[in-house]
């Protein structure tokens, strides 16, 4: 490529900076759009699943309350309670498995808080029944597809999702109270 220098001789300049200039611009837009399209494409997989429609919801609700009332039964057996369980929110997924959070009696008769489930082949499954990692993946899972309600109630884990801990917790946003 030949320039002229300040039109009064021409020096041959080297084709190769340029070339190494714009091979590095075009790679940078190029891996931009390639990270904001698997940016996009990891959001639309991890992201909240659609609702049902009314159809689909009408056919699919009798065997998910079917479905619940099995699990209600190990549920009940597995915490070996007299009195009835306190439930906050059960719901099912498109694969068929119950989540959901309860509260259960402590081993010493003490109410616990109100624990995440999920169920496999019908038997609830709690955090301390398997590996930490196992149990947010497969809890990540159920909370982005919640197809049928079963019993609505709080989704807050904890003391203060539980009846009594409604009465003795409050909000509080910005540390200022919240009613």
């Amino acid at each position: 490529m030949a320039i002229k220098d300040f039109g009064t001789r021409r020096v041959r300049r080297s084709w190769t900076p340029l070339i190494l200039s714009a091979v590095a611009v075009v790679g940078t837009l190029g891996a931009f759009a390639f990270t904001v399209a698997d940016l996009a494409r990891f959001e639309q997989e991890n992201g909240v699943k659609r609702q049902p429609t009314p159809a689909q919801r009408a056919r699919y609700a009798p065997v998910a309350r079917a479905e619940w009332r099995q699990v209600r039964a190990h549920l009940e057996a597995r915490l070996n309670q007299r009195s009835p369980l306190e439930l906050g929110a059960v719901w099912a997924t498109r694969t068929g498995q119950v989540c959901g959070l309860v509260n259960g009696r402590g081993s010493f008769g003490g109410l616990t808080a109100m624990a995440r489930f999920y169920t496999v082949d019908q038997r609830p499954v709690f955090h301390r029944d398997v590996e930490h990692v196992a149990f947010q993946k497969a809890w990540f899972e159920c909370r982005r597809d919640q197809y049928v309600m079963l019993h609505d109630g709080t989704m807050e884990p904890g003391f203060c999702g539980t009846e009594l801990g409604k009465r003795r917790c409050f909000k509080v946003k910005n540390g200022v109270r919240v009613e």
